[in-house]
């Protein structure tokens, strides 16, 4: 664990330090350590938007309250900004702009001058426009500097004892609109709560795409489809009840990211 001692070293060098926290694999290791390295001067801050599931918000409070750190809460209502309004292609590098001036602005207020985030060495793998965005806002990436992965920062983790080292992947639920097609708070709370429920039938990881003419294109694991079929129509009638018109599986299975396929045709 070279790696975990030199970011100890380094956050000790940084003397105080805010972590962008959401309760994630990355973000609750880099609070983990954070906390370790610089104690009470150490906080971690959750953005608490209406794109971020309750079940998640919840989380975070549980894991900031198992590591032991501060934990403190920025209400921001990002509906009402145009990159969500409009949902261009570029949606990921505004709202992490405009994340970043909120969380910036509580930092200087409250005599920090150091703010890191969870970003990982193989984010920059994918398109991660967030990456951008933070970098020119300052924002530093002890696990980018350091060169750690994600399958190191779950290796860590389960090492350290802490509960998110098998957490799936969650994106907040901006992701699960394509580009173009804009959100507002009823499409949110809807896709939220067919999540939640699919969840309850036992599909751990499962996304619900928002498409026009309230169209949901579910994706499971390729393994669970077979369960998903057998309770299809369970699965129809609820969504139904939820507000979508039309409810289908996309055969291709679970991917990450998958709707960023969608730019270089919307951006035509």
């Amino acid at each position: 664990m070279s790696k975990i001692r030199k970011i100890l070293e380094a956050l000790k060098e940084k003397k105080k330090v805010v972590v962008m926290f959401s309760g994630g694999v990355d973000s609750t290791l880099l609070a983990k350590l954070t906390h370790e390295a610089l104690g009470e001067n150490s906080v971690a801050l959750t953005i608490d938007s209406p794109v971020i599931p309750r079940k998640e918000i919840e989380k975070a409070k549980r894991l900031a309250g198992l590591i032991g750190i501060r934990h403190e809460f920025i209400e921001l209502n990002e509906l009402k900004s145009r990159h969500l309004i409009e949902n261009p292609p570029d949606r990921c590098y505004l709202c992490r702009k405009l994340r970043d001036s909120v969380v910036k602005n509580w930092a200087k207020e409250h005599g920090f001058e150091v703010i890191a985030d969870g970003l990982n060495f193989s984010d920059l793998q994918d398109y991660r426009p967030g990456v951008k965005a933070s970098t020119e806002d300052g924002i530093w990436h002890p696990f980018i500097e350091f060169e750690v992965t994600k399958e190191e920062i779950r290796d860590f983790s389960r090492k350290l004892s802490l509960p998110t080292w098998n957490k799936p992947a969650m994106a907040c639920l901006c992701s699960r609109f394509p580009y173009g097609f804009g959100l507002d708070m009823e499409k949110v709370r809807m896709v939220e709560a067919a999540e939640n429920f699919l969840r309850d039938l036992g599909f751990e990881e499962v996304r619900v795409r928002f498409f026009p003419y309230r169209l949901a294109v579910i994706e499971v694991k390729k393994e669970n489809m077979k369960v998903f079929m057998e309770k299809r129509e369970k699965i129809v009638s609820n969504l139904r009840k939820i507000g979508f018109s039309f409810v289908t599986l996309d055969l291709e299975g679970l991917t990450s990211g998958k709707l960023n396929r969608t730019i270089e045709d919307v951006s035509k």
